[in-house]
């Protein structure tokens, strides 16, 4: 059985860290496209909740450590979203070093991809 895949897109605004909200629900979250630029953030960290409206929290693993993905700046690539966030059904981009917010200078447009 082939597997149904869309494609989501996500937007960090111009002076803001975090996207709006990624509704995992129908579908895994499986990669993460990144855009060309982004304001010296050297890793996408990842904020979840058990609601779409709920309150936002940043996710660590059972060792205390943020779950957070290692990017290239200026370079558009490919990541694979971490495990430990499909285990959520809605979670957000945080464009975060060492935990603290980077706010970016534009928009910043993300696509998520999505299976089922």
């Amino acid at each position: 059985m082939q597997r149904e895949a869309r494609n989501v897109t996500t937007v960090v605004a111009n002076g803001g860290a975090v996207s709006a909200v990624i509704d995992a629900t129908w579908a895994s979250a499986q990669g993460i496209k990144t855009p060309e630029a982004l304001e010296a953030t050297t890793k996408i960290g990842f904020q979840v909740s058990e609601s779409a409206d709920g309150t936002f929290l940043p996710l660590y693993d059972e060792l205390n450590a943020l779950i957070e993905v290692t990017v290239t700046l200026n370079a558009g690539r490919g990541y694979a979203v971490p495990e430990k966030v499909k285990a959520w059904p809605y979670f957000k981009l945080w464009c975060e070093s060492a935990g603290s917010d980077v706010n970016q200078t534009a928009d910043r447009t993300f696509i998520i991809v999505q299976k089922s």
